[in-house]
C-alpha cells in the first residue's frame, strides 16, 4: 500500500507544480507582495466599470510569477492605462519581460526589485504606450545576445540612433513605435523610445531629466541604465563610445534638479522627492554635479511652525519661476531639498495665504519665511538671477571618437534607406489626382505623416466623393504629430459620426472646423471618440445637450468621480474609457466635455490660455466649472493690452521667451499660456482675461547665463482694460573686443569643395561663424533658433557660416534639412580645424570645444562675443550682440 501512495502522491505534487498559479513568486518580498495585492485589489474595485476587459485575463492558466507581475502592473498603474488597454496587452508585457529575464545572461544578475521597477515597467512617462516591448524584443535579441550587459546596453543605444535622431516637436509624447516609425523624436520621446529598448532586452532603465535648465531656457531629457550594481548615463540616440559620456555632461553641472519618475511603491535609496503610494520621484542630481542641501522652514505669526505649507522651488525658466520640485512642511513646519548653487525663488502658500523669497546661490543656511494675516508678495524691481557656474569635463578619447563617428555615419545611411520607403511627391500627386484631391494639399499631410504615411493613403483612398471635402479639413484640423500615429479607422470613425448631428448653430467655416470636426481637442492621442460617444447617448438626451449644454456639465459631474489622485503621469484619458470607468482627473474630465459637446454637433474648446472647457452660444464663449453648483455664469472678464517699449525698434518681445503673465489664484500664481497666440506677436496686443491680480515677469538672458529679470504686478477690473508695459531690464554684461581671430583660417565649401579663406567672408558688416555637430541635439536647437530670426539676420546683411566641425561631417548630411535660414548664410567643413582653432584661441577654449561654437566678428577680424555648447534662445542673444557692435 505504501509503494502505491508514494507515487500517487509524487503524480499530485507534480500536477498541483503545474496547475494554474503554480511556481516561484516574483515577489519574494512577503510584506512587500502581500501590499502590492492590497493595492491590486483596491485598483480592481476602481476599474469595476472595466472589469471584465481587464481583469478576466485572471482566468487564463497563469504562472504564479505572470500573475503576481500581472497585479504589480494593475496595483499601480494610472487612471489613463485603466482606461486605455485590455488584459491581454498587460500580460504581454508581463511574459515578454519575463522571457527577456530568462533569455539574457544578466537577467539572473538584475534584483528583484530593480527588476519591477525598471524593467517590467510598460510605461516610461507620460507616452502612449503600445506594443513596443514585443517588437523590440523579437528585434534585438539575436543582436545582442552573449554580450557583457554594458555592451549590451552600448549595442542597443546604436540600434536606437539607426532608427531615431532628434528634431523639436510638440508636448504630447508619441509611443515608442510611433517615434521609429517617424523617424525622429525630441529628448523625451528620444529618451522614451530607448528605455523602452534596454527593458525590452531586460536591462534596467530609466528616463532621467532636468525639470528646467538654470543657464538656459527649456530642459532636457536622456537615459540611465543600471549595469552590475550601478546606474550609468547615456543621451538616448546618441551613441557615444562608452558609459557616462555625452554632450550634455558638460550643461548638467549647472542643474539645479534632475528628476527620475518611478512605477510602483519604491524603497530605494536614492532621494525621493515625492513619495506616493503608487509612484516615487527621485532626484538624481548629486550623481551629476555639486549640490547642497536647502533646508526651509516656514512659520505663522507668531513664530509657531507652519505644518503642511506647500514650498514650490522656482527656477527662472522661460520668463516664469518654475517649480522644480514642491514639498510640503513636516510637523516642525521644515522641508529641504538637495540642489545646485543656484538662485531659485521660493514661493510658500498655506490655506490661501502666501509669501515668497529669493535664494541665493551661496545660501546654505535654513531659509525661514514668515506666513502673515495676508499674503504676502514678493517686492517689484529688477533682479540679476544667478545660474551655477561652469565646471569642466574630461574630453572623450579622440581614436575612441573617431572610431564611433563610424559607426554613427554607417547608423545614419540606415536610417536614410527607411525613410527612403516613405511616398514620394510623385506617387502622392497620383493619389491626388485618382481621387480629384489637390495634389499640393494631400502632399503636405503624407509629408508630414512620415512612416504613418500609409494610414493616411488608405484614409483617402477610402473617401467617397460626397465625402472629399470633410475627410480633407479633417486630415488639416489634426496636428502634425497626430498624422504620424493616427490611423484610417479612426480618421473614417469621425467622419461617419459627423453626418449625425448639424451643428447647433450657424458657423463660419473656420469655426466650425476648429470647435466641431476637429478630433483634436488638447495634448490626448487621437481615438474615434465621437461615434463611441453617440452610442452611449439615447437621442432624446443628445437632444437636451443640444438644446442646453449645460446638461453636459451636469451629466459629468453626476457620472464621473472626479479623482485628483490616480492619475499620477498626467497622461489625458481618452473619452470612451472616461465612460466606462466613471472617473477622471481635471484636465480628462474637461477633455470629455468638449468631446461630448463636438459629438452632438456643439461647438467647444479648451480655453486656450486657462485650457478652462467651453462652449460656444449667443455669439460668445461660455465657461464651464464643474465646482460651482449650477455650472452657470463666467468668470468676471477684463483686458490687458501690451505694449512694447524696447528701445530697439526691430525688437519684438515674445511671450515665454522674454515674458509671461500670471493670475494669482488660492495662494499661488498661475502662468496664462499665450505660448501660440499669434496675437501676440504684434505690438500693441489685446488679450481678454479674468478679473484678479495678475504678476508680470521679464526676462534678459545674458551671454553667462544669468538672467536680469523685471517683477511687477497690476489688477485687472471687469470690462477694463489694463494696459501692461514690456520692457526688459538694461544687460548687465559688457560688451568688448576678446580678440583678433587669424583670418588666413581657411574652410572647404561643401558644394565645390574649393578652399575659402575667412578674409574673404568678412564684409563691411563682418561675420557670423557657427561651428557645428549636425548630428548633436544643441545644434538642431541652434539652427531652429536661427529660422526664427532669420528676418532680423537678413536685415543686418552679414555673412552667416555654418561650418561643420573636422571629423562631424556624415556622407548624408545635407544644408537642405535646414530651412528658412537668412540669405547670406553659407555651409562649410572645417575639415582641419583651422576656424575652431582661430576661434578657440582669442575666446580660450581649451580642448575640444562643446559643439556648436559662435562667433561674432566684425570687419577688422575682432571677435566681440562667443558662445559655446548647448544653449536655448541663441539667436535672440546673437541678435543683441550684432545691435550692440553696431552702437
Amino acid at each position: 500500500m505504501k509503494q502505491l501512495i508514494l507515487p500517487i502522491l509524487l503524480i499530485l505534487s507534480i500536477v498541483s507544480c503545474n496547475g494554474p498559479g503554480s511556481g516561484s513568486h516574483l515577489i519574494q518580498d512577503k510584506a512587500y507582495r502581500e501590499a502590492v495585492h492590497s493595492h491590486f485589489l483596491t485598483r480592481k474595485s476602481m476599474a469595476a466599470g472595466r472589469d471584465s476587459v481587464l481583469f478576466s485575463v485572471f482566468e487564463k492558466d497563469l504562472s504564479l510569477e505572470e500573475k503576481e507581475g500581472l497585479e504589480f502592473l494593475y496595483a499601480f498603474m494610472p487612471l489613463s492605462d485603466l482606461a486605455m488597454h485590455d488584459g491581454t496587452y498587460y500580460l504581454k508585457q508581463v511574459k515578454t519581460a519575463l522571457e527577456a529575464r530568462s533569455f539574457f545572461s544578466w537577467g539572473a544578475s538584475v534584483p528583484e526589485d530593480i527588476f519591477l521597477h525598471f524593467v517590467l515597467p510598460y510605461r516610461v512617462n507620460n507616452e502612449y504606450t503600445d506594443t513596443a516591448r514585443q517588437v523590440f524584443f523579437r528585434e534585438l535579441k539575436d543582436r545582442i545576445a552573449g554580450m557583457p550587459m554594458a555592451e549590451a546596453a552600448l549595442e542597443v543605444n546604436h540600434w536606437c540612433h539607426e532608427k531615431v535622431i532628434y528634431k523639436s516637436t510638440d508636448e504630447r509624447t508619441s509611443g515608442p513605435l510611433t517615434t521609429v516609425r517617424t523617424a525622429f523624436g525630441r529628448c523625451g520621446e528620444e529618451s522614451t523610445f530607448t528605455v523602452s529598448a534596454m527593458r525590452s532586452v531586460g536591462i534596467p532603465a530609466r528616463q532621467v531629466y532636468t525639470p528646467r535648465w538654470a543657464h538656459t531656457d527649456d530642459n532636457h531629457a536622456w537615459v540611465e541604465v543600471w549595469i552590475d550594481g550601478n546606474w550609468h548615463f547615456l543621451g538616448a540616440c546618441e551613441p557615444e563610445p562608452a558609459l557616462d559620456m555625452a554632450w550634455f555632461a558638460e550643461p548638467v553641472k549647472r542643474a539645479m534638479m534632475t528628476h527620475t519618475f518611478v512605477f510602483g511603491k519604491y524603497n530605494g535609496s536614492e532621494e525621493v522627492v515625492e513619495s506616493r503610494e503608487c509612484y516615487a520621484r527621485l532626484n538624481l542630481l548629486k550623481n551629476y554635479t555639486r549640490v547642497k542641501t536647502l533646508p526651509v522652514k516656514v512659520t505663522g505669526t507668531e513664530g509657531a511652525p507652519v505644518p503642511g505649507a506647500r514650498v514650490e522651488f522656482g527656477l527662472y525658466n522661460y520668463a516664469e519661476f518654475y517649480p522644480i520640485v514642491t514639498q510640503y512642511t513636516a510637523e516642525n513646519g521644515t522641508c529641504a531639498v538637495t540642489t545646485g548653487f543656484g538662485d531659485l525663488m521660493l514661493h510658500i502658500s498655506h490655506q490661501g495665504i502666501s509669501n515668497s523669497a529669493l535664494v541665493r546661490a551661496d545660501e546654505k543656511d535654513t531659509v525661514e519665511v514668515r506666513l502673515g494675516d495676508a499674503s504676502t508678495f514678493f517686492p517689484e524691481g529688477v533682479y540679476t538671477l544667478y545660474p551655477p557656474v561652469r565646471q569642466a569635463v574630461p574630453p572623450a578619447d579622440s581614436l575612441l571618437a573617431a572610431r564611433n563617428n563610424i559607426r554613427l555615419l554607417q547608423e545614419d545611411s540606415i536610417r536614410a534607406i527607411y525613410i527612403a520607403t516613405f511616398i514620394d511627391s510623385i506617387a502622392g500627386a497620383q493619389l491626388a489626382t485618382g481621387h480629384n484631391l489637390n495634389p499640393a494639399e494631400l502632399w503636405r499631410f503624407l509629408s508630414l505623416s512620415r512612416g504613418n504615411w500609409p494610414e493616411i493613403s488608405n484614409f483617402v483612398r477610402s473617401l467617397k466623393p460626397g465625402d472629399r471635402e470633410t475627410g480633407m479639413a479633417l486630415l488639416a484640423n489634426i496636428s502634425e504629430k497626430d498624422l504620424h500615429d493616427i490611423q484610417a479607422s479612426t480618421l473614417t470613425d469621425h467622419l461617419e459620426a459627423l453626418k449625425t448631428y448639424q451643428p447647433v448653430q450657424a458657423l463660419p467655416e473656420e469655426d466650425y472646423h476648429r470647435y466641431i470636426l476637429s478630433p483634436r481637442i488638447g495634448k490626448e492621442f487621437v481615438t474615434g471618440w465621437r461615434s463611441y460617444i453617440q452610442r452611449v447617448f439615447p437621442a432624446d438626451v443628445a437632444e437636451e445637450f443640444r438644446s442646453d449644454p449645460i446638461k453636459i456639465r451636469e451629466w459629468i459631474a453626476a457620472n464621473i468621480l472626479p479623482d485628483t489622485i490616480n492619475n499620477y503621469y498626467g497622461v489625458p484619458l481618452i473619452p470612451e474609457g472616461m465612460l466606462q470607468l466613471g472617473r477622471a482627473d481635471e484636465y480628462s474630465r474637461n477633455l470629455l466635455f468638449v468631446a461630448i459637446s463636438r459629438s452632438f454637433g456643439i461647438p467647444a474648446r479648451l480655453e486656450p490660455a486657462t485650457r478652462r472647457p467651453q462652449y460656444f452660444n449667443s455669439g460668445e464663449w461660455h465657461d464651464v466649472f464643474f465646482a460651482a453648483q449650477s455650472g452657470k455664469g463666467s468668470v468676471p472678464r477684463g483686458s490687458v493690452t501690451f505694449r512694447n517699449l524696447s528701445d530697439d525698434k526691430d525688437f519684438v518681445p515674445r511671450y515665454y521667451v522674454h515674458y509671461t503673465i500670471a493670475r494669482y489664484d488660492r495662494g499661488r500664481f498661475v502662468t496664462l499660456d499665450y505660448e501660440y497666440d499669434a496675437s501676440l506677436l504684434k505690438f500693441p496686443a489685446t488679450v481678454s482675461v479674468d478679473t484678479g491680480y495678475y504678476r508680470l515677469i521679464t526676462g534678459n538672458r545674458q551671454s553667462g547665463g544669468e538672467v536680469v529679470a523685471g517683477i511687477s504686478y497690476f489688477r485687472v477690473s471687469e470690462g477694463k482694460t489694463r494696459v501692461v508695459d514690456i520692457s526688459l531690464a538694461a544687460a548687465t554684461e559688457k560688451s568688448g573686443i576678446l580678440g583678433k581671430a587669424d583670418l588666413s583660417a581657411s574652410f572647404r565649401g561643401l558644394e565645390g569643395g574649393e578652399t575659402i579663406k575667412l578674409a574673404s567672408m568678412s564684409g563691411e558688416k563682418g561675420l557670423v561663424v557657427a561651428l557645428i555637430d549636425p548630428s548633436k541635439e544643441p545644434t538642431k536647437h541652434l539652427m531652429e533658433d536661427i529660422r526664427a530670426v532669420k528676418t532680423a539676420l537678413d536685415q543686418w546683411g552679414g555673412r552667416v557660416l555654418f561650418l561643420v566641425a573636422a571629423d562631424k561631417l556624415s556622407r548624408t548630411f545635407s544644408p537642405s534639412v535646414y530651412r528658412d535660414l537668412p540669405g547670406a548664410a553659407l555651409f562649410g567643413h572645417d575639415a582641419g580645424g583651422e576656424v575652431a582653432a582661430a576661434v578657440s584661441t582669442v575666446c580660450s577654449i581649451d580642448g575640444i570645444p562643446q559643439w556648436p561654437v559662435v562667433a561674432v566678428i566684425n570687419a577688422r577680424g575682432e571677435i566681440s562675443w562667443h558662445s559655446e555648447g548647448y544653449r536655448i534662445g541663441l539667436g535672440d542673444q546673437l541678435l543683441k550682440q550684432l545691435r550692440e557692435a553696431e552702437k
